[in-house]
C-alpha cells in the first residue's frame, strides 16, 4: 500500500493541476470511517503541497481545498450517522470496529460538541467521531461549528509546512539541495513534537482503563447501597 501511495505522489507531482482535487479528496478520507484508518492523508497533503508549490501552484488554493475537504469529510460522516442512526454500525465494515466506536462515543459523552473539534487532531478516534455524533443526534448548529473551527486550524498546520518545503527548492539556487534538507529537517521535527502533543493529549482526554460507556460517569468503586431501613413485620 505504500507503494500505491508514493505512485499517487508521483502522479499528482506530473499533473500538478490535480493537486487541489488530491487534497480535498485526503482531506475528507481522514473523517471517514475506517477509510481514516488506512489512508496516510496528512503526510500526503504535505508531500503534495510541497510539489504543488514548486509548480507555482498557489498555497492559498490549496489550503481552500484542504479546508473543504475536512469540513465536507466531517460532515458527510455526521449526515451517515444522523440519517441511518445506529443500524449503521450492524453492516459491514463498521461491525469490525465496535471498540473505535464504543470510544469514540464515550469522548462525545465527556466532551460533549467540543469532542468534534478534539478529534480533528487525534488519530485515533478522528475517523469515528463524526460518524458518532450524528448517531448520538448532536445539534447541527453545534456540530458544523465546531467542524468549520477545526478545519480552519487543522489545514495551515498540514498545508504550509509543505509550502515552506516547496518555496525552499527555487530560492535556494545553487544552496537548494541543502535549504531543502533543512526545510524537511524541520519539518521532521514539528511532525514529531505534534505527534507527542496529540499522544499526550490523547493520554489526558482517554485514559488506559476508561472504554466503557459507564466509565464515563467519573465514579469509582460500587455504587451505594440502599440503606432504607427495612420495615418491622
Amino acid at each position: 500500500m505504500t507503494s500505491y501511495f508514493a505512485q499517487m505522489v508521483d502522479f499528482v507531482g506530473a499533473h500538478p493541476q490535480l493537486s487541489f482535487v488530491a487534497v480535498f479528496l485526503l482531506a475528507l478520507s481522514e473523517a471517514v470511517p475506517v477509510i481514516g484508518t488506512m489512508v496516510p492523508g496528512s503526510t500526503l497533503i504535505v508531500a503534495i503541497s510541497a510539489l504543488a508549490t514548486t509548480a507555482g501552484i498557489t498555497p492559498w488554493a490549496l489550503l481552500g481545498a484542504a479546508m473543504a475537504g475536512a469540513i465536507v469529510g466531517d460532515g458527510f460522516s455526521f449526515w451517515l450517522g444522523h440519517r441511518f442512526h445506529r443500524r449503521i454500525l450492524r453492516g459491514w465494515p463498521l461491525n469490525r470496529f465496535p471498540r473505535m466506536i464504543e470510544r469514540s462515543s464515550q469522548f462525545i459523552e465527556k466532551f460533549g460538541a467540543a469532542s468534534v473539534f478534539l478529534a480533528r487532531f487525534m488519530a485515533i478516534v478522528r475517523a469515528f467521531v463524526p460518524l458518532a455524533a450524528g448517531i448520538a443526534r448532536m445539534s447541527s448548529r453545534q456540530f458544523y461549528l465546531a467542524n468549520i473551527l477545526s478545519a480552519l486550524i487543522w489545514a495551515p498546520i498540514h498545508i504550509f509546512p509543505g509550502v515552506l518545503v516547496g518555496l525552499a527548492m527555487p530560492l535556494g539556487g545553487v544552496h537548494a539541495p541543502e535549504l531543502t534538507l533543512a526545510a524537511v529537517g524541520i519539518l521532521i521535527l514539528a511532525w514529531i513534537a505534534w505527534s507527542m502533543i496529540k499522544r499526550r493529549a490523547i493520554a489526558i482526554v482517554s485514559p488506559a482503563g476508561q472504554l466503557s460507556l459507564g466509565s464515563s460517569r467519573g465514579n469509582s468503586g460500587p455504587p451505594p447501597r440502599d440503606r432504607r431501613p427495612s420495615s418491622a413485620g
